[in-house]
C-alpha cells in the first residue's frame, strides 16, 4: 500500500491546477490555489484516518510548485537544448524539419513564431497530437524520477538521465510534459510569485522559510494553517536568507539617520555572502541562496578556523562576505566573471577569508531578537583575527551626513565597492531589506561614474514579456591605423540587458531588425571578434548603434574578446546623436581600465548640490553636432522632375519607408513622374501611406485609424502594369474600417478570394495568416480520413495506411529505443508516414501493424507471442507491403505479405 497521500494524486491533476492558474485574471489566480490546498488538506484528513502511518505532508506537491526553491534536490543537469534532442529522437523527427527547429531554435521568432522564448509551450504545440490524452504517473512517481535525474546527472551518467526523461516523457499528455518540462527548468511562469503561494499555504510560510530556507520544515513545521508561529528561530545548520541593505544615495543620507544618535559604518566588501554554522568542532558554510559549501572550505578553511575560535565557544552563527585573499599580494582579490571564491582549491594562489560582520547564534543562545551593538559585544574578542582566514569586518561610529559622505571618499580612494550604514538598534531580520541597514555606492549618486560608448554587435532572444531580441553583444573598435580613417574591426566587451525601457527597447529594434543575420555555428563575421560569449544574431557596423553603458567597474573574463568586461551593466542612453563610428576604442578602454585599477569612479562627493563634472569630459571636449533629420528620411526635391503620365493624378501619398533597393526619394520620385503628390505628413488629402515595412511610424500611422498604409511593391506594380490595380489584403500593411469592409465581400479573414485562383505567392501569403491568427487546427487522424473520403471518389493518393498505427521492427531489443537501431527500415518508416500511416516506439493495445524486415526476422517469434496474448490482433507484414502498396497506389491485402 502506497505510504504517502502524494502517491495517491495523479500528476495530471497537478498539471489541471497549474493551467487553470496560469490562464486564469491575476485576481484569481491565489483563489485557485487555495481551494486546491483546502482540497488537500481535507484529503489527507480523511486518509489519514484510515490508515494512520500515511505521510499526509504536502511537500512533494509544494516542490514542484516552487521548484525552484528546492534545496533538498540538487541539479537536474538539464536544459532546453538537452529536452529538444531527447524529443528528436523518441518522436523520431526529421532533423531539418519545422517541427525540430522549433524546438532548438525556440528562442527565435522566426521558426518558433509568437511562442518564441518558451520552451514549454513550444514543446506542447509540438507534442499534443503524438501523445495521449491523460498520463498514468501519479505526483510521488514523478518526484521519484526527478530524484533518480538528479543522480544520474550527479554520478555523470547522461544515458541514465535520458532514460529517466525517457520513462517519464512516454507516460505523460503533452499538458503534462509542458509543466514536466516548467519544472525541469525551474520557472513556472503561471504568474503567481513565491511569496503568494507561501501566504496562501499559510500566513506564517514565507517569515519562516527565510530564516531556515527548507520546503520540506516549512510544511513540516506549518502543516496546519490555524497555528500560528510566533517566534521564529534560526537554528544551527539550517540556513537561512541573511539581513539585507536598502540602498541609500549618500546626498540624502541624512533623512535615514534620524532615528538614533550615531551609526556603524562598514566597509563594503566585494565577496560572497556566507554563514558559518558552528557545533562542537563541526562547521558548515552556506550562501546566501542556502546552497551548502561545507566540502569545498573542509580543508581550506576549517582547521585554521578552528583553532582561532574561543576555547568556550561550543557553538555560534557568524553573518560574513567570504572574501578571496591573494597570498602573494597580501590583499583581497576583486571579484570577478571568471572569479568564484566558493569554487577555490587547495595550492591556488587565492584562498578563502571569511569576514564577518555579524553574529546570530552563540553557545545555544538565539541573538537575532538583540540590536546589533548587542550583537556586537557577543561577537568581539570571539575568534583572533588572522590575515587571509578569518577576519572582523572594520567598523566606525558616524554622527553626520558630511562623515558618512567622508567614508565613501575614502572607499573611493581605496577602490572600494562602497560601505554599509547600519542602525545600531537593528534588529536581525532575514531576507528584509528595510530594517535599519543601508549599502551606500559612488554609482547610487549622480555625477560619481563614468560611462562607456560601446557599439551593439550582436543580440539575443529573450523570453517572456522580453521574447525577441532584449539583451545586446557590445564591443569597443580597434584602432584604424591611420588617424582619422573609420574603424574596420570591433571586439567584444560586455552583454546588456537592462537601464531602457520597454518603448526604448521596441523603438531601437525597429531600426536595427532590417539588418539582423542569423549567427551561423563557428562563424564570425570579419568585422566582428568574439570568444566564448556569442550572440544568436550580428549586425554589420555601419547599421548598428552605440549605447552608452553605465557600470561599477572593469573586472578580468575571458568570456569576452578583451579578457575584460564591465560589472553590473546597463544602459544610460542610446545615442542616437553619435556615428557607429564614434564608439570607445580598445586604447580607450585600456586607458580608463587602468586610471582607477578598473573602477569606473574615481571623482569624490561633497555636500553642494551641484554635481561634479566628470573629468574625462572636460578633456575630450567634445563638440556638439546639430541634430539634422537622417538623409533617408528627407523629401525630395521635385522642380526638376518631369511628369511622365497621368496614372496618379489627384492622389496625394506619404511614404515612410524605403524598400529593398529602392530608397524613400527613389519612391517618390516614380510617385511625381505619374502625375502624383508627395506629402512628408499625412493630411486630410492624402491618398494613402506607402511603406516597404513596418516601422514605429507605421506603426503610428496605423495606430490612429485614419489613412491605409499600401505595400511599396502595389505601387510598382501598379506603375509596371500602366494601371491602378486594385488593393487586395497582401497588398496592405494596414487596412482602415471602410477598406477592411470593402475587402471583406471579396476575401475570407485569411485573405483568400472568393473568385481569384490561388498562385504561389498568394497561397504562401494565407498559409502566413492562418499562422498569425492561430488558426492551424491539427486533425486527428479519423478528421483525416473522413476528409479523404469527401476529397477522393477512390483511395487516397496521400493516406494509403491512414489509420494504421505500426510499429517497425528495426531496434536491437524489442520495444527498447535506447538499445540501439538498424537502418535497414529507415526508408520503409518514412514512406508509411509520408502516406499517412503512424509509426510509435513500441507495440501497444492500438498498435495495428508490425512491420518486419524479410532478411531480419531475430524477435519474429517473440512478436508473435505478444500478438497471441491480445484480444485483437495486430499484422505482422514485410518491408514489400509498404513498396506495392505505394506502387499500386491501394492497400494491399496483408495476409499476402504476412510472416
Amino acid at each position: 500500500m502506497e505510504s504517502t497521500v502524494a502517491s495517491k494524486i495523479p500528476f495530471k491533476d497537478l498539471c489541471l491546477l497549474c493551467e487553470k492558474i496560469s490562464s486564469s485574471a491575476r485576481s484569481m489566480k491565489g483563489a485557485y490555489l487555495r481551494k486546491y490546498i483546502s482540497y488537500f488538506r481535507e484529503y489527507a484528513k480523511k486518509m489519514k484516518q484510515e490508515t494512520p502511518s500515511l505521510d499526509d505532508s504536502f511537500y512533494p506537491i509544494l516542490r514542484l510548485l516552487l521548484p525552484q526553491l528546492d534545496r533538498e534536490r540538487g541539479a537536474y543537469g538539464v536544459k532546453e537544448h538537452n529536452l529538444a534532442k531527447v524529443y528528436i529522437r523518441i518522436l523520431g523527427l526529421p532533423k531539418e524539419g519545422h517541427d525540430a527547429s522549433k524546438l532548438l531554435n525556440f528562442r527565435a521568432p522566426k521558426t518558433a513564431g509568437k511562442l518564441a522564448g518558451d520552451f514549454a509551450e513550444v514543446a506542447f504545440w509540438v507534442l499534443k497530437s503524438r501523445c495521449p490524452e491523460g498520463g498514468s504517473l501519479n505526483v510521488e512517481q514523478v518526484n521519484m524520477h526527478l530524484n533518480k535525474i538528479v543522480l544520474k546527472h550527479a554520478a555523470h551518467d547522461p544515458r541514465g538521465v535520458d532514460a529517466e526523461l525517457v520513462a517519464m516523457l512516454t507516460s505523460m499528455s503533452a499538458a503534462e510534459q509542458k509543466w514536466l518540462i516548467r519544472m525541469l527548468l525551474k520557472d513556472m511562469k503561471f504568474g503567481l510569485g513565491q511569496n503568494s503561494i507561501f501566504g496562501i499555504y499559510h500566513p506564517d510560510a514565507k517569515e519562516l522559510y527565510d530564516v531556515c530556507n527548507n520546503l520540506h520544515k516549512v510544511c513540516q513545521l506549518l502543516h496546519n494553517p490555524t497555528v500560528r508561529l510566533h517566534e521564529v528561530e534560526v537554528s544551527l545548520f539550517s540556513p537561512f536568507r541573511p539581513m539585507l541593505a536598502e540602498r541609500c544615495n549618500v546626498r540624502s543620507v541624512e533623512e535615514s539617520m534620524k532615528k538614533s544618535q550615531f551609526y556603524y559604518v562598514e566597509t563594503k566588501h566585494d565577496g560572497e555572502r556566507f554563514q558559518l554554522h558552528m557545533e562542537n568542532g563541526v562547521f558548515k558554510y552556506f550562501s546566501r541562496n542556502g546552497y551548502e559549501y561545507t566540502d569545498g572550505f573542509a580543508t581550506l578553511l576549517t582547521p585554521h578556523v578552528a583553532k582561532l575560535l574561543r576555547t568556550d565557544i561550543k557553538s555560534c552563527i557568524l553573518d560574513g562576505e567570504m572574501m578571496g585573499w591573494n597570498q602573494k599580494l597580501k590583499c583581497f582579490k576583486t571579484k570577478g566573471i571568471d572569479f568564484d571564491v566558493k569554487y577555490l582549491k587547495m595550492g591556488d594562489d587565492i584562498r578563502p577569508c571569511l569576514c564577518v560582520f555579524d553574529i546570530l547564534l552563540c553557545n545555544g543562545q538565539v541573538l537575532t531578537n538583540k540590536p546589533l551593538c548587542e550583537r556586537l559585544h557577543f561577537l568581539e574578542s570571539l575568534f583572533t583575527p588572522s590575515e587571509g582566514i578569518i577576519m572582523y569586518t572594520e567598523q566606525k561610529k558616524v554622527t553626520t551626513g558630511q562623515e558618512v559622505m567622508d567614508e565613501l571618499n575614502l572607499a573611493i580612494d581605496k577602490r572600494l565597492e562602497g560601505i554599509i550604514l547600519k542602525d545600531p538598534t537593528s534588529v536581525y531580520k532575514p531576507n528584509a531589506r528595510k530594517g535599519g541597514w543601508y549599502k551606500i555606492k559612488p554609482e547610487y549618486t549622480e555625477g560619481l561614474m563614468d560611462h562607456v560608448d560601446l557599439i551593439i554587435m550582436g543580440g539575443y532572444f529573450g523570453e517572456g514579456r522580453r521574447k525577441g531580441i532584449s539583451h545586446f553583444l557590445l564591443g569597443a573598435a580597434v584602432p584604424p591605423a591611420t588617424e582619422g580613417m573609420e574603424p574596420v574591426e570591433f571586439h567584444s566587451v560586455v552583454r546588456v540587458g537592462s537601464g531602457y525601457s520597454m518603448y526604448e527597447l521596441s523603438e531601437l529594434l525597429q531600426k536595427l531588425s532590417p539588418h539582423w543575420q542569423r549567427v551561423l555555428p563557428g562563424q564570425c563575421p570579419p568585422c566582428l571578434a568574439w570568444t566564448k560569449e556569442k550572440p544568436d544574431v550580428w549586425i554589420a557596423p555601419q547599421n548598428s548603434y552605440i549605447l552608452e553603458v553605465k557600470a561599477t567597474e572593469i573586472v578580468p573574463s575571458k568570456s569576452f574578446k578583451v579578457n575584460f568586461t564591465l560589472r553590473f551593466p546597463r544602459v544610460e542612453t542610446i545615442r542616437y546623436d553619435k556615428k557607429w563610428s564614434d564608439c570607445m576604442t580598445l586604447t580607450e578602454f585600456d586607458s580608463l581600465r587602468k586610471e582607477a585599477s578598473g573602477k569606473l569612479y574615481s571623482r569624490h562627493v561633497d555636500a553642494s548640490n551641484e554635481l561634479p563634472e566628470s573629468p574625462r569630459k572636460k578633456q575630450r571636449h567634445l563638440t556638439r553636432v546639430p541634430i539634422k533629420l537622417g538623409e533617408q528620411f528627407r523629401g525630395i526635391d521635385i522642380s526638376g522632375i518631369d511628369v511622365v503620365t497621368d496614372l496618379l493624378e489627384g492622389k496625394e501619398f506619404c511614404v515612410l519607408t524605403d524598400w529593398k533597393e529602392h530608397t524613400k526619394q527613389d519612391i517618390e520620385t516614380k510617385i511625381v513622374q505619374n502625375g502624383g503628390t508627395v506629402v512628408q505628413n499625412t493630411g486630410h488629402n492624402t491618398f494613402c501611406a506607402v511603406a516597404g515595412n513596418t516601422t514605429l511610424r507605421v506603426h503610428n500611422i496605423a495606430k490612429s485609424g485614419r489613412y491605409s498604409v499600401v505595400h511599396v511593391d502595389w505601387l510598382l506594380r501598379s506603375i509596371a502594369a500602366g494601371e491602378l490595380l486594385p488593393w487586395t489584403p497582401a497588398d496592405l500593411l494596414y487596412a482602415t474600417s471602410t477598406v477592411s469592409e470593402q475587402l471583406s465581400a471579396k476575401y475570407d479573414m485569411f485573405g483568400d478570394s472568393y473568385t481569384q485562383p490561388l498562385n504561389k505567392d498568394t497561397l504562401k501569403y494565407v498559409f502566413e495568416q492562418v499562422e498569425k491568427m492561430d488558426s492551424v487546427v491539427d486533425l486527428t487522424e479519423e478528421m483525416l480520413a473522413d476528409l479523404e473520403i469527401e476529397l477522393f471518389p477512390g483511395p487516397s493518393p496521400y493516406g494509403l495506411f491512414r489509420l494504421c498505427r505500426a510499429y517497425v521492427d528495426k531496434y536491437y531489443r524489442l520495444n527498447d529505443p535506447l538499445s540501439g537501431e538498424s537502418n535497414k527500415l529507415d526508408i520503409v518508416e518514412v514512406y508509411f508516414s509520408f502516406y499517412g500511416g503512424q509509426t510509435f516506439l513500441q507495440i501497444d493495445e492500438l498498435t495495428t501493424h508490425v512491420i518486419v524486415h524479410s532478411e531480419s526476422q531475430e524477435r519474429l517469434d517473440e512478436i508473435k507471442g505478444l500478438n497471441e496474448e491480445r484480444g485483437c490482433r495486430f499484422y505482422i507484414v514485410t518491408e514489400n507491403w509498404v513498396h506495392e502498396t505505394i506502387k499500386m497506389k491501394s492497400r494491399q491485402n496483408e495476409h499476402d505479405y504476412s510472416l
